[in-house]
């Protein structure tokens, strides 16, 4: 008789992949809408991007505060089906460093990028940290 033999993946490793793409999106859907609360942006992830499973509230928030390339900018009243009114915080990218979508690139870190990014970045002398250069640049773009 042969052994059965169980080759299943962590889970970890989807979920790590899949926040990665979602901190990706997320970045591309604040630099064409501007600021958004996390329930904006979760409409946005399911109507524009199509993603099948969106993330709770807690994770989306944790995916926004796990990534540098976003700021919270504003608290923005929201009143409740019942009539209770709550603030919400507002995200946006960093408009004063990210000016131009091609900045986006420049400005992601190593555990935001795709496979094929990861394998062209570099240590910046200045600041030390690993990101992917402008072209004819010898400092990262933050640097710059």
């Amino acid at each position: 008789m042969r052994a059965k033999t169980n080759k299943t993946v962590p889970l970890t490793r989807y979920m790590s992949a899949n926040n990665r793409r979602i901190r990706r999106i997320i970045v591309d859907l604040l630099w064409e809408h501007g600021p958004q609360t996390r329930n904006q942006l979760a409409d946005l992830l399911l109507k524009e991007r199509g993603i099948r499973e969106i993330p709770s509230d807690t994770s989306l928030s944790s995916l926004l505060s796990k990534n540098v390339q976003v700021e919270s900018v504003d608290n923005v009243r929201v009143e409740n089906i019942n009539g209770s009114i709550t603030w919400h915080m507002a995200f946006d990218i960093r408009r004063h460093l990210i000016t131009e979508k091609e900045h986006i690139i420049y400005t992601r870190p190593p555990s935001c990028m795709t496979g094929s990014q990861r394998k062209k970045t570099q240590r910046c002398p200045d600041c030390g940290r690993n990101r992917l250069f402008p072209p004819d640049s010898t400092v990262c773009f933050i640097c710059v």
